[in-house]
């Protein structure tokens, strides 16, 4: 069966629901801050916890690195690298910090980032350019209904002879647009620089790998898409650029082209590691052209009706290459907030309001778990939201 059409099949999504502990007291469309995980994978990250606990520090001396790299070998499989290129961290903003703090810049140097970065990678970004005077050049990007082209040239409009390094965002967790990722690194190849992909909710929920991206950094979340246990997240840095990189974490036993140089965390809980290799289990199983087919499926059954409702405006581009799970909506009038208390107090769904600079409006993300009788209990609700029904 197709994806698209196993993307239709709520007999199957039944039965994936079914590996998830849900809510029983309201919906949850809010699966962009963190999409839980399966009850197995639970289940593998609390065995490892009371073998942690269990066995104490020898579990963590003698036995805990092998675990570690072979959660490791997993992820680099499962991403397109090698595993001496893959750092475990615990999310993507913890990734951007090694990568960006990291990487050999000089003064007077300019580093290319968006105008609707996440808020933690602009505040990076800010920290790096202060302490090492460097030059932010901010890309503005066009509408969502912007062709590739007109992206592509938002950001070579900031690149000047001074830049050295372009951030890209791949999936805007503001309003769910899809940036033309291969292209924008294309362009950043072409004018020499390092390229730096933020890759926080499309890594596992979009179908690609880091074969399919020229890229020198690379992060994610692994909380959110791939479903492993909160506070996992991805770095990837490419072979050659290991090297060159100053530690975060203060390294300095480990050799120069060493990966682990990076990972000097201290003490932590090695036991998400058994939960992560689960959650790439699961992942496979379902496979990514599946799982995206199925979130795009999911925001289109709700997005496509909510465009024709009187006041309500979606802001997330409307092409399929153009989104994944997450859309963004405001209402004419209304505050976002306030959308998102009375779908809440009035109908038991829980969403998040959005108060980015650049877009203000709801967030609505459905997750695996999520039915198509949840989106339809949504659109219910905001048919007696712009209607002006008070329940």
């Amino acid at each position: 069966m197709s994806p698209q059409a196993l993307a239709r099949d709520e007999g199957f999504w039944g039965r994936v629901r079914a590996e998830y502990a849900t809510p029983a007291d309201f919906t949850f469309l809010e699966f962009g801050t963190y999409h839980p995980c399966t009850n197995a994978v639970l289940a593998r990250q609390i065995d490892a916890m009371k073998v942690e606990q269990r066995r104490g520090s020898h579990y963590k001396r003698d036995e805990s690195s092998a675990v570690r790299e072979m959660a490791r070998a997993a992820l680099a499989r499962l991403a397109g690298a090698d595993s001496q290129e893959v750092v475990v961290t615990r999310n993507s903003t913890e990734s951007l910090n090694i990568a960006i703090q990291g990487m050999p810049l000089s003064p007077g140097d300019g580093i290319v980032h968006s105008d609707q970065d996440f808020p933690s990678a602009v505040e990076i970004l800010e920290q790096r350019a202060a302490r090492d005077r460097l030059e932010l050049q901010v890309a503005h990007l066009p509408p969502e209904s912007a062709s590739d082209d007109e992206i592509i040239a938002s950001f070579s409009a900031a690149i000047s002879a001074r830049t050295r390094a372009i951030l890209i965002t791949h999936l805007i967790n503001h309003s769910g647009q899809v940036l033309p990722l291969r292209k924008l690194c294309s362009l950043g190849r072409a004018h020499g620089l390092l390229v730096v992909v933020d890759a926080a909710h499309s890594f596992a929920q979009l179908d690609f790998t880091l074969q399919d991206v020229d890229c020198d950094y690379f992060v994610a979340s692994l909380h959110k898409w791939l479903g492993a246990p909160l506070g996992t997240g991805l770095l990837y840095v490419r072979r050659g650029c290991v090297g060159p990189m100053t530690p975060f974490f203060a390294d300095t036993t480990v050799a120069r082209s060493d990966i682990r140089k990076l990972e000097h965390f201290g003490n932590r809980p090695d036991s998400t590691c058994p939960g992560l290799i689960e959650a790439v289990r699961w992942h496979r199983l379902l496979g990514t052209a599946y799982k995206g087919a199925r979130l795009h499926y999911l925001q289109r059954r709700w997005s496509s009706v909510a465009r024709s409702l009187p006041g309500l405006h979606i802001v997330t581009p409307r092409s399929p290459e153009r989104h994944g799970a997450i859309g963004t909506f405001f209402i004419d009038g209304m505050d976002p907030a306030e959308v998102v208390r009375r779908l809440w107090s009035e109908h038991r769904i829980f969403v998040k309001a959005v108060g980015h600079a650049r877009v203000q409006g709801v967030r609505v993300t459905p997750g695996l778990p999520t039915l198509a009788e949840d989106i339809d209990r949504l659109i219910q609700a905001l048919h007696a939201i712009t209607q002006g029904i008070q329940v």
